[in-house]
């Protein structure tokens, strides 16, 4: 009814009115009528000539058109936030190699869509995996496992070898590289924030051989466990990254040639996957497949 009061109202012909509403001029004219008698008051003077606005009709058109434009373009960016082609997704990274692909990605992907905005916040490793506090961020890198509840993990992104970093002091940093069975040499620092499976899969309590590994202190950032490293208080196995964002005086790193590969993807609440997610998930899938090997 307010459409074709409005659309009659630009025409001034009921005719031309009836072709864009896809009705009949007859159709027309019942709705006008029908708008008129719950106004109160014509809206407009027909005569078999033309067609034009009453005082009354051209008030009402004037207060009117605002608001009904304004809810059009609710209605349009309601619909570009929902197709992907608008909106604000934030995204959590842990580490410089994440920092740097997020930002490419977000920056090739805000160049096809100028209304999307990637906001990038660095988070800790813990948090990355329990997406917490909730709220905080919509999506974020996270080494696998992901296993918690609630959460989950995309597929793969990246892989990467595992290195042990040890104390240069150490009697394993003489060597090149290392294999599982060495852990047993060298007490590997604990990580109390992280959850319980991922820290079984990062620092086994044995070697593959069944030699038991001791424990170290405790570090809850990278920076923390390099410092404790550097002092010869444990190892620790990272991704293969640190050789080139961790360098550390007193920090040696040793490729550990039986170890399988750190897996990184992007984990989100599995209740909150949005179109928006789904095409950044793709911009950063093809950024990382285009890195050469």
């Amino acid at each position: 009814m307010i459409e074709t009061f409005l659309v009659l109202a630009e025409e001034l012909h009921f005719g031309r009115t009836a072709q864009r509403r896809g009705v009949s001029p007859q159709r027309v004219s019942q709705v006008i009528q029908a708008l008129e008698r719950k106004v109160g008051g014509p809206l407009f003077d027909r005569t078999s000539r033309r067609v034009r606005l009453t005082p009354l009709g051209a008030g009402f058109r004037d207060e009117l058109l605002p608001h009904y434009q304004g809810v059009q373009e609710a209605f349009a960016n309601a619909a570009a936030v929902a197709h992907g082609r608008a909106g604000v997704l934030r995204v959590g990274f842990v580490g410089a190699l994440w920092g740097g692909l997020l930002v490419r990605a977000a920056e090739a992907l805000r160049a096809e869509r100028p209304a999307v905005r990637i906001a990038l916040i660095e988070i800790t490793p813990d948090q990355a995996q329990r997406l917490q506090p909730a709220g905080l961020v919509d999506a974020t890198t996270a080494s696998l496992p992901v296993v918690e509840p609630g959460v989950t993990a995309g597929p793969v992104l990246l892989r990467e070898p595992r290195v042990l970093a040890v104390p240069t002091g150490h009697p394993l940093a003489r060597r090149s590289r290392i294999r599982m069975e060495d852990l047993a040499g060298v007490p590997l620092l604990d990580t109390p924030t992280m959850p319980d499976d991922w820290v079984a899969e990062r620092t086994p309590h044995r070697t593959p051989g069944g030699t038991p590994i001791q424990r170290g202190p405790q570090a809850e950032s990278v920076n923390q466990a390099l410092a404790l490293i550097a002092a010869g208080l444990g190892a620790y196995p990272f991704g293969a990254q640190v050789n080139r964002y961790y360098r550390h005086p007193g920090v040696t790193y040793l490729p550990i040639d039986d170890a399988a590969p750190l897996e990184w993807c992007l984990a989100w609440a599995t209740d909150a996957r949005t179109p928006l997610l789904q095409i950044f998930a793709r911009q950063l899938r093809a950024l990382i497949a285009a890195q050469p090997a």
